[in-house]
């Protein structure tokens, strides 16, 4: 699986730099089988995941009343990962199966909060190709298809994030996948975790809309003690590899698609943060603007990343069960001691 050390980021011992630009499911069965795939594993399991990409009736269903309540995506996520694991043999699913669905629900659900009609894969279309098909409903071109393999590539894991730990424990008891999958989406919910995109595609909103000075709005942030979401990371505190590969993804496609005032706001932003507070973009920052560039909503940000991030917790979710130990830390009680119930009660009493 993945490794931070000395904040170079590898894939399996392989440095991401050298994977930028691999097939998502190539990188899939790396993180899965520590090893690079044959070629004719490859084409088996590409051919695997896009025919599995399809939900159960009954979980469509239901999908089609939670979507339309008002509430965030990565809610109705979380209820589609647990009703999967209700709506299906679930005992029976298997890695390659669930991350097809994953893949399927996270789109189903960007087209039912639109008022579109949920898109059948198509067994001629790659993995991502099928992805950009059944959120966009067009046919991608070769270069958004090349963008977004990036992109799903640099999301695939990263080391024990909050929401692989989280998984992790969960299947540390042995319980089935969709309960671990649950888990980690409800984890990477969070605004400190995967929501750091729609807060940073917020900020920069925000900027535009109210016409406000990019660099005068970040200095009344920062004077206000507020934080500025998509800088700094807790292990690259000299740059974040990914941002620098997604950083000229955001660039490109900006450009192509008239959303270059959003692209030159982070340059401006970077420059000033750095100058500021020494910190350096993380993969969150330049991602905003590439999902904003697919057509996709903010509030439907996070679901990307879960829908890329599951290849990543299906890895520790499937080693933690074969590790068979049962993660559970101890506590250390800081407080109070030798007191006497009875000798408590009393004394309250007569207060």
């Amino acid at each position: 699986m993945s490794s931070t050390k000395n904040e170079i980021l590898t894939y399996a011992g392989y440095p991401i730099t050298e994977l930028e630009d691999v097939p998502y499911e190539e990188i899939v069965l790396l993180l899965w089988n520590l090893r690079l795939p044959t070629e004719s594993e490859l084409v088996s399991f590409r051919r695997e995941l896009v025919s599995q990409m399809k939900l159960p009736a009954e979980t469509v269903r239901l999908m089609g009343r939670i979507a339309k309540e008002p509430q965030h995506p990565m809610s109705i996520l979380r209820t589609t990962v647990s009703l999967l694991g209700t709506t299906n043999d679930n005992e029976h699913d298997e890695p390659p199966r669930i991350l097809a669905k994953m893949l399927t629900a996270v789109a189903a659900i960007i087209r039912i909060r639109n008022d579109q009609p949920i898109k059948r894969s198509k067994p001629d279309f790659g993995v991502v190709e099928n992805f950009i098909y059944m959120f966009s409903g067009k046919r991608p071109t070769r270069e958004q298809i090349e963008m977004l393999n990036t992109v799903m590539v640099l999301h695939a894991d990263h080391e024990f994030n909050a929401s692989a730990f989280t998984a992790r424990v969960v299947a540390s008891t042995q319980s089935d996948y969709y309960s671990c999958l649950t888990t980690a989406v409800c984890s990477l919910k969070g605004p400190l975790h995967g929501g750091a995109n729609e807060q940073v595609f917020k900020m920069l909103e925000t900027i535009k809309q109210t016409g406000q000075d990019p660099l005068e709005y970040v200095e009344r942030q920062l004077a206000s003690r507020q934080k500025i979401m998509g800088f700094g990371h807790r292990v690259y505190k000299h740059g974040d590899p990914r941002a620098a590969i997604l950083r000229e993804i955001a660039r490109k496609i900006s450009y192509e698609t008239g959303n270059e005032a959003y692209f030159e706001m982070e340059e401006q932003i970077r420059d000033f943060m750095f100058e500021k507070t020494h910190l350096h973009p993380n993969v969150d920052y330049y991602t905003a603007v590439i999902y904003h560039c697919f057509n996709l909503d903010r509030d439907t940000f996070t679901t990307m990343f879960a829908a890329c991030r599951t290849a990543g917790w299906l890895a520790h979710i499937m080693e933690q069960r074969e590790e068979g130990c049962l993660i559970r830390p101890s506590s250390e009680y800081i407080g109070e001691t030798n007191r006497h119930y009875h000798a408590d009660k009393e004394a309250h009493l007569h207060e």
